[in-house]
């Protein structure tokens, strides 16, 4: 798709607009909100899953692993 041809005028552009009825856009009212819920306990438990304790290797410097 190419562009043919490029409307500048603002007065055109208004008429266009209101023609097709988008010069005057009402705003929707804010959407409505749930009541809130009270906050759950966050609990945190180990598991299997977790990532390994960081061990860096002793022949490099901790420095080589922190990203610059």
């Amino acid at each position: 798709m190419k562009i043919i041809a490029f409307i500048e005028d603002e007065e055109v552009i208004k008429k266009i607009l209101k023609h097709l009825g988008l010069w005057d856009r009402r705003t929707r009212p804010p959407p409505k909100l749930k009541p809130s819920q009270p906050a759950k306990d966050i609990v945190y438990e180990p598991s299997d899953t977790d990532h390994p304790p960081f061990y860096p290797d002793p022949d490099y410097p901790v420095e080589m692993y922190i990203p610059q």
